[in-house]
């Protein structure tokens, strides 16, 4: 009891000497290598009655339950044709104690809720603080919209009068570090999970009869997307993230919350399974050389390989 007293003691006077003291045997306080990801679990159709598509992503101790439902709207004037896509992301003190009840980050608090998770990075040294979730949020629904994942073509209803609008929400159970990875993994699987309803038409509906597009439900009344069609993705494009952070001259791949307390920065790069690169996103002050962005792009490729795998097992 006194050695893990000690222990707390020194992680929240001197973080970054905790950390360093890992760092230069080539390890982490998690027991994890610098180049290896925590435990991945991909759990679909978690939740049919209310959604059209759900998933339960656990990326170790971090839980993201992410549900889609449908709206259905008038289509842009340039896109009369496509349908829209929204992503939210819910955090609450629930889920870490470094949120407050509006969902934003405590200044002085990290967000974490499965380790020791206390100050900010700029409290203990590091160059980075902990992200909002309105900027992951973004970063999400960006990542989302610009994939080319969706065939927003497959969304359209009657051209220039009504589309399908999809809300992508993603509720964070716990977080314990690396929430957009995880929140990613949360929109993607609950898209392939996502099915489409069958649509009837009322040219003649009045506003009480609930519109001009009407769903009609199918067999299974617990299952909103029973009778329905998968939605159209486009497989090759699914985006899949790694966050790697880096600490003094070493890089970390997927940070926990302990670590993401006292980084210098973090890179998170986002490939597809054709081996493209669909965006990367830097946070901090710190310079990445070449060849550590290399490395960055050759670990993302494999993280891809190893969620391919999960995904598949898991169909």
């Amino acid at each position: 009891m006194e050695i893990e007293s000690s222990i707390e003691t020194l992680r929240s006077l001197d973080p970054r000497g905790v950390l360093r003291s890992f760092t230069t045997k080539n390890t982490r306080p998690s027991g994890r290598q610098h180049a290896a990801a925590r435990a991945t679990t991909i759990v679909p159709s978690v939740v049919p009655r209310n959604t059209y598509g759900s998933s339960l992503v656990r990326l170790g101790d971090t839980q993201i339950l992410t549900a889609v439902t449908l709206l259905v709207g008038v289509p842009g004037p340039s896109t009369p044709d496509e349908g829209d896509c929204v992503v939210s992301l819910t955090v609450s003190p629930i889920c870490g104690r470094g949120y407050n009840l509006s969902g934003r980050v405590i200044e002085g608090e990290g967000g974490g809720g499965g380790g020791s998770g206390g100050t900010s990075s700029t409290d203990n040294g590091g160059s980075v603080s902990k992200a909002n979730p309105s900027s992951i949020e973004s970063h999400l629904q960006r990542v989302v919209r610009t994939s080319g994942l969706i065939d927003f073509s497959a969304l359209g209803i009657i051209s220039g009068k009504a589309a399908f609008r999809v809300k992508i929400g993603c509720v964070v159970l716990n977080d314990a570090g690396n929430l957009f990875d995880a929140g990613l993994l949360g929109c993607v699987s609950a898209l392939i999970d996502t099915r489409l309803p069958r649509t009837r038409i009322n040219d003649k509906a009045s506003p009480g009869d609930g519109g001009m597009v009407q769903f009609v439900a199918g067999d299974d009344v617990g299952n909103c997307g029973s009778g329905g069609a998968k939605l159209k993705l486009n497989v090759d494009k699914i985006p899949i993230p790694l966050t790697i952070a880096m600490f003094d001259d070493k890089l970390l791949v997927d940070p926990d919350d302990e670590e993401e307390g006292v980084l210098d920065g973090t890179l998170t790069v986002v490939v597809n399974f054709m081996g493209g690169i669909v965006s990367m996103d830097k946070r901090g002050r710190t310079i990445v050389t070449a060849e550590q962005l290399a490395a960055c792009v050759h670990m993302a490729h494999g993280r891809a390989k190893e969620i391919r795998d999960i995904m598949d097992r898991e169909e």
